[in-house]
């Protein structure tokens, strides 16, 4: 057996091609098959539907705040305003006490004819209070017009004011000149000392250097 075949009898054209078509066929084929490949690879991968999906987003405002290393507390404005003084001031007696003879001119046995007070009628031996805090400047005896009697000196609402009590008790009034005294403080009792026709307390009020009118003086100014 011969060493080798002749290349006619490997190649013979009876099989209808040379060889040189088959290397450059199969070249050829490998190049395609790279080819391919990479043009798979560089393809991006897409969602098993195409569809495009749009989706609304939406924005919230964020407030941010910075507080101070120091507070500072803000400015108090306040409405001026202005408090007027007063002086608590009371009756001497109950209101409802009746009163028997009046300020002013008058005629009776007896008695002066100008009556400087006006006379409450509460009962012998009633209780008589100061109308406010004030201080005794003047006391009187049995022997006087007014009996037993007290003045007290006060300021009410910055004016200097003296009320009187007369005709009080004897033995019920127990001050002194200089004394404090409270309002509502117990002076004496109602009693028939002096120039007097029966028990009774002759109340009167003096502003300056005369005598006023108690009666309304006092409507006007008790508030207790």
């Amino acid at each position: 057996m011969p060493a080798y075949l002749p290349t006619s009898e490997l190649c013979p054209e009876s099989l209808g091609r040379p060889a040189s078509f088959l290397n450059y066929s199969r070249r050829t084929l490998g190049i395609g098959a790279i080819a391919a490949c990479m043009a798979m690879m560089s393809i991006p991968a897409l969602p098993a539907t195409a569809d495009i999906v749009e989706r609304q987003v939406t924005v919230v405002p964020v407030q941010s705040f910075t507080a101070p290393a120091i507070a500072i507390p803000p400015a108090i404005v306040r409405d001026s305003f202005a408090t007027s003084s007063f002086s608590v001031v009371q009756w001497p007696v109950p209101t409802s006490t009746p009163i028997s003879d009046w300020y002013g001119h008058r005629s009776c046995a007896g008695c002066t004819a100008f009556h400087h007070g006006i006379d409450f009628t509460p009962g012998a031996g009633y209780p008589i209070h100061a109308i406010a805090d004030g201080v005794v400047s003047e006391i009187g005896n049995p022997t006087g017009e007014l009996g037993v009697y007290a003045i007290v000196d006060h300021v009410i609402d910055g004016v200097p004011v003296r009320s009187v009590y007369g005709h009080m008790q004897l033995g019920s009034m127990i001050l002194t000149v200089g004394q404090l005294v409270s309002r509502g403080q117990v002076l004496g009792l109602v009693g028939d000392t002096g120039q007097s026709t029966g028990p009774h307390l002759h109340f009167g009020i003096i502003v300056g250097a005369e005598t006023i009118d108690p009666y309304p003086w006092i409507l006007a100014h008790a508030n207790s």
